[in-house]
């Protein structure tokens, strides 16, 4: 497969008929356009391929991003629910406490063993 056969695979036909679009406004056509030599066309690939590679390295960075706030959101909510349940149960504790503090006073008044 050659090169222009491989590019016009990848290409996005939204993307082909927006550069066409473009080259026409500005009056590119094939016939003042120069030949690129092999070399040209070479670095012109590897130029392409080298921001194809640094696009991927951007989207699966913040992938990364994404999926390390979800994960702190996670803990922090799971955290949060844990904080509730502690001040929650220590509230219960004290209820409890203080409720057997009033039947202990409420027992001992019935007994006369007030002081």
């Amino acid at each position: 497969m050659s090169d222009k056969e491989k590019l016009k695979a990848d290409v996005n036909p939204l993307m082909s008929t927006l550069v066409t679009n473009i080259l026409r406004k500005h009056g590119v056509s094939k016939d003042n356009v120069r030949t690129l030599s092999e070399e040209e066309k070479n670095n012109i690939l590897k130029m392409l391929d080298d921001l194809k590679a640094q696009s991927e390295a951007v989207i699966k960075q913040q992938k990364k991003k994404q999926e390390k706030n979800k994960s702190d959101n996670t803990l922090q909510s799971e955290d949060r629910s844990k904080r509730r349940r502690n001040r929650s149960n220590k509230l219960r504790e004290k209820l409890k406490q203080r409720r057997q503090q009033e039947n202990h006073a409420a027992n001992e008044e019935k007994n006369g063993d007030l002081d």
